[in-house]
């Protein structure tokens, strides 16, 4: 497996993590949240999205479906040739 193809799994699960644990959006490069008012959820002043734990554990999920994929996809081609 590529080490490099690892490494940026890694990089990019801990980056949706940081942004949680910081309370920053998980779509924008430095989005910061602001309260919404009469509500638990958070709202980010860059794109609008409204920020909850199901987003980052969804942004996290597409990062592992985007591995397992390519992943699979080196395996068929490293059995083809």
């Amino acid at each position: 497996m590529n080490v490099s193809l690892q490494e940026k799994f890694i990089e990019d699960v801990m980056k949706i993590i940081d942004r949680w644990s910081f309370e920053q959006c998980a779509f924008c490069e430095d989005g910061t949240l602001v309260s919404i008012e009469g509500m638990l959820d958070f709202k980010c002043s860059k794109c609008g999205n409204t920020m909850n734990p199901i987003k980052y554990l969804g942004e996290i999920a597409n990062i592992v479906f985007n591995f397992r994929e390519h992943t699979a996809n080196l395996k068929i081609n490293d059995e083809i040739e």
